[in-house]
């Protein structure tokens, strides 16, 4: 009696892992996922000062939407920022990330945005140990945004700009996953 338990309860168990519903089997139908290992160097012109060692990797998840649009959900992990206390006021926070972009432009190019993030004088990303491990998510790329990327992804490149690097923090070009 004790082994139909002990195989009663192993049965339910790989049962229950392997239930589509609770694991589903595919992503999204039309789900493409981008990335990007990010860097100051490749910033143009480069990033400066205390920024210049700053690296990170990128992974960006666009999601079909209506009329052939889509949204995007933006995961980053960035590191060799500023870290509080390093500067004087009103900097003394840690880098302050002021804006950020997917632009269209090759590799050592500058090129013009085509997807904006939400991340603003008003709303920055301030990094008091250096670091950034965030996720952007719901972001809307137009239709004609979409394709153009979609269509050519080393053909654009993730940017982030911070209040020391006006002309850009990190940057990488995207890559089809």
């Amino acid at each position: 009696m004790k082994r139909f338990a002990v195989v009663a309860v192993v049965l339910a168990l790989c049962a229950a892992g392997c239930d589509e519903t609770l694991n589903p089997a595919t992503p999204t139908p039309g789900q493409v996922t981008l990335v990007s290992s990010l860097s100051g160097a490749a910033n143009v012109p480069p990033a400066s000062s205390l920024e210049a060692g700053s690296t990170g990797k990128l992974s960006v998840v666009m999601t079909p939407a209506a009329g052939g649009a889509y949204t995007a959900d933006f995961s980053f992990q960035i590191g060799g920022l500023v870290k509080a206390g390093l500067l004087p006021a009103p900097l003394n926070g840690g880098s302050v990330i002021v804006a950020g972009y997917v632009h269209q432009g090759a590799a050592g190019a500058v090129g013009p945005p085509v997807v904006p993030l939400p991340i603003s004088l008003q709303a920055p990303i301030v990094t008091p140990d250096g670091t950034v491990v965030l996720t952007l998510s719901g972001v809307q790329v137009s239709a004609a945004a979409a394709s153009a990327i979609l269509s050519n992804p080393s053909g654009f490149y993730f940017n982030l700009y911070s209040a020391l690097n006006q002309n850009g923090v990190i940057r990488g070009q995207l890559v089809k996953q």
